[in-house]
């Protein structure tokens, strides 16, 4: 008893092997990326390149006057009153320490939409390779 393959079923077959392949190799290839060293003359005049007492309160302020942050800090039971009285109470070398750190995070941030994205991409191709399976 012979089983005849017919044109379609080889193509399904081509097609979910071709699909496994590309998925596998996308996935165990590294990134392409480059690394190097700054340079000490960067490094040296960046201090000097500081940002002023009120520039720095003014991003502090931007930040707390989001909606998420000013939610948060109502948890706290911390008034807004109570917020100024403690900025004020803040050196100049914490206050700039403060707004850079703020400055290097995104508050919002992403949510996770990364790997969201990521999960949703992969839970399809399970989906599609189940599906084709069955087929076949």
């Amino acid at each position: 008893m012979k089983i005849q393959r017919t044109p379609l079923a080889f193509l399904k077959n081509s097609l979910i092997a071709t699909l496994m392949i590309v998925t596998t190799l996308a996935m165990a290839l590294p990134p392409d990326t480059q690394a190097m060293l700054a340079p000490t003359e960067l490094m040296a005049a960046a201090p000097s390149k500081s940002v002023s007492r009120s520039e720095d309160l003014k991003t502090i302020q931007t930040t707390l006057e989001s909606k998420m942050v000013r939610q948060r800090l109502s948890e706290f039971k911390l008034s807004p009153e109570q917020i100024n009285a403690r900025m004020s109470q803040l050196s100049d070398a914490q206050v700039h320490q403060v707004a850079s750190q703020i400055r290097t995070i995104n508050p919002g941030g992403d949510g996770g939409l990364g790997i969201l994205v990521a999960l949703l991409v992969i839970g399809i191709l399970v989906l599609l390779f189940v599906y084709l399976f069955k087929r076949v």
